[in-house]
């Protein structure tokens, strides 16, 4: 018996070295033969690429894009060739090849994540949201799912370091060779794309990424993502072009004006609701009663219907950006998100300046952090006065998957309401809706229970999900009931940002399609009941033309020309006019500065402070548990035990430090602070 084990051991030893000498052979002959072994390359890496993003391990779904889409399957495989391609020119050859692999390889693992996680491919404007994701991620995966992904990072480094050290270069490099073959490859590559976009095989004008990566594949929309954005220059624009729609504007505004009653001025208040819809419209699922009962007895009451959002799955900074600005995302670049572009260094008109106009004060609110999307920028580049955000609150009440409950807007709502002696225009995000949604059962008794979905972990999602919205729906209740009581005259609107990543499709809904969410209008100054399907980009305008105000180049637009002739054309020349052209709408001269805004609605208040054995002990009004003690401006470790109650180390705080409050972000920044305070022990002031 020995003898046979040993017999089997030796042959596995020869087949293993006959199997790895072969491999040598094939990995020198590759590596001799560079334009080879990046074809091999190639297509191994699309195949890998399509397999992640398809979410399929069976190779059908690729299989049917390759059949299908065969020319885009094949300009896929061309683009990876053609950043393999920078191997021909270096000595670090196999190194190189190290390199654009791996990149590659974490574009497909990222999407794979993503897709799992939020529905949302990945493209490259997630990159430049990283600084807005860290802060959240253990909303989406375990601690041990981050410290494993910080090993790999970090295990991932150091043999790339190994690798740079010791892996052998090219020792005879035809450097002129190799540079003519890549000159030669890029030109073919240029060319093959100049002839994609004439025929039509290729296009730039992404409107829906999610479908655009299935039909288009990873390799292309990743691509297309870093370097389409913007909104391109129309071929036609001049300031003739734009007086001209400015005039016929105009013209039509005059008309309005002379027909319409005398401006009113209610509070506006707009409540996106993160990931809502109308649940109960998802065929063959049932619940044990209405999740959204309010919000179904507002719908009936008042103005409601659908809304056509820019996105589905995910993606709500867009939407507040189409209904904030009244801009119409699809005249900018692929899965763009102008927050982490164009407004990062520009004004421009929106529902906020075109209200204060009007005398109203600006308030932003969110139950999550200021620097998520680059609000705590973005906000001001828009014209608000105040931003509410999660660190300026105290919130009491958290999902099972950590996000802020909604519960604790109505409020803020009414604290901003109540900072100001006229007008307020809200506009509030909420975030208890987020995914993603638990495939195990993790909500012990709950009250919204589902049936009719056989699938145990697609019911536990719905489950999770629609017990949200129920909660949701009671602050729907309350935030209207919270406004009733105050006899102040008021339009609310409340909508849903996008619909939830639960894998929804039209053919599963019994209106609409899954761009859509519900929507209604509440008001107590006795507007007319109008019901239909709106443009997000148009909300804003149809709001201030039930109260006669028409001020603003896009509000004013929206008003006159909506279902025209030319009316996307003409919208898209205003919105590169406004963010990106010569500014003829405003004579050249953007009249819009950035705010200077102040987070939070109270302020934060240190009253007195004592000592005991090993402790200060401040107290005061509206600390959060993002606040932290400055003594003499530096931040000194501080534990928050209420919104009246902090707690430092004596070592910190000496006797006659001055020292202050801050509300500080994760960002980090300094959102809010406190006026000084001059500490005196034994003193108890």
């Amino acid at each position: 018996m020995g003898t046979f084990l040993e017999n089997i051991r030796q042959t596995g030893k020869k087949i293993g070295s006959a199997l790895k000498a072969i491999g040598l052979v094939i990995v020198d002959k590759l590596r001799k033969h560079p334009i080879l072994c990046n074809i091999v390359l190639s297509v191994l890496m699309t195949v890998i690429l399509e397999t992640l993003g398809r979410q399929r391990a069976d190779f059908s779904n690729i299989f049917a894009f390759a059949n299908v889409r065969t020319k885009m399957f094949l300009y896929s495989i061309l683009i990876v060739f053609l950043s393999y391609s920078v191997v021909l020119i270096v000595k670090r050859r196999l190194f190189t090849y190290i390199i654009v692999t791996l990149l590659w390889s974490i574009v497909g693992i990222v999407n794979w994540m993503m897709l799992n996680t939020r529905n949302t491919p990945f493209t490259y404007v997630d990159i430049t949201l990283l600084k807005s994701v860290l802060p959240v991620m253990s909303n989406y995966f375990t601690p041990t799912e981050i410290v494993s992904m910080g090993a790999l990072i970090l295990i991932a480094l150091v043999l790339l370091v190994v690798a740079f050290m010791y892996l052998p270069m090219e020792k005879k490099l035809k450097r002129k060779k190799g540079f003519l073959q890549l000159a030669v490859i890029c030109a073919a590559f240029s060319g093959v794309t100049a002839m994609g976009f004439r025929s039509g095989v290729l296009t730039d004008q992404i409107h829906n990424i999610l479908l655009a990566f299935n039909d288009y594949g990873t390799s292309y929309c990743f691509a297309i993502t870093a370097l389409k954005n913007g909104i391109d220059k129309p071929s036609n624009y001049s300031q003739k072009k734009i007086d001209n729609i400015m005039k016929e504007t105009d013209r039509k505004i005059e008309e309005k004006e002379k027909a319409d009653n005398k401006v009113k001025k209610p509070n506006i208040i707009f409540v996106q609701l993160e990931s809502h819809f109308d649940i109960t419209q998802v065929k063959g699922v049932k619940f044990n009663k209405d999740p959204l009962a309010n919000f179904h007895k507002y719908m009936k009451g008042y103005s409601s219907g659908q809304l056509s959002m820019p996105s589905y799955g995910a993606g709500t900074a867009n939407s507040e950006f189409e209904v904030i600005t009244g801009m119409n995302l699809d005249h900018f670049g692929a899965a763009e998100y102008p927050y982490k572009t164009v407004l990062q260094d520009t004004t421009t008109e929106s529902m906020a300046t075109v209200l204060k106009e009007q005398g109203y004060s600006a308030h932003a609110i969110h139950n999550n952090s200021a620097a998520f999307y680059d609000r705590d920028l973005v906000f001001s580049q828009l014209g608000f006065d105040t931003f509410t955000t999660k660190e300026t609150m105290n919130i009491k009440k958290w999902t099972e998957n950590g996000w802020a409950k909604d519960t604790v807007l109505t409020g803020c709502i009414n604290d901003a309401l109540d900072s100001t002696d006229q007008q307020d225009y809200v506009y509030c995000i909420s975030v208890q809706g987020h995914g993603d949604y638990p495939t195990t059962e993790i909500i012990e008794n709950p009250e919204i229970t589902v049936s009719g979905i056989e699938d145990e972990g697609l019911k536990n999602k719905y489950t999770y999900y629609a017990n949200q919205v129920y909660q949701m729906d009671q602050f729907v209740g309350d935030l209207v009931h919270s406004l009733e009581k105050r006899n102040e005259e008021t339009i609310l609107v409340m909508y849903g940002d996008h619909l939830p990543s639960l894998d929804i499709d039209d053919k599963d809904l019994t209106y609409g399609n899954k761009y859509e969410t519900s929507y209604f209008i509440w008001d107590n100054i006795g507007l007319q009941k109008e019901d239909g399907v709106i443009e997000a980009y148009d909300l804003g305008a149809e709001i201030l033309d039930k109260c006669n105000i028409h001020n603003g180049v896009i509000n004013s637009f929206h008003q006159t020309r909506k279902g025209t002739e030319n009316y996307q054309e003409d919208m898209k020349d205003l919105q590169y006019d406004m963010l990106y052209g010569k500014q003829y709408v405003w004579n050249q001269e953007n009249p819009f500065q950035a705010t200077d805004i102040t987070f939070g609605i109270r302020d934060v208040e240190v009253s007195k402070a004592y000592e005991t054995a090993d402790s200060v002990f401040i107290v005061g009004n509206n600390f959060t548990n993002y606040a932290e003690v400055y003594v003499d401006d530096v931040q000194v470790n501080t534990t928050y035990h209420n919104e009246h109650l902090l707690e430092v180390s004596r070592e910190d705080l000496q006797d006659g430090d001055t020292f202050s409050v801050s509300i500080v972000s994760k960002a980090p920044r300094v959102l809010r602070t406190s006026k000084n305070y001059v500490y005196k022990e034994n003193s108890g002031n």
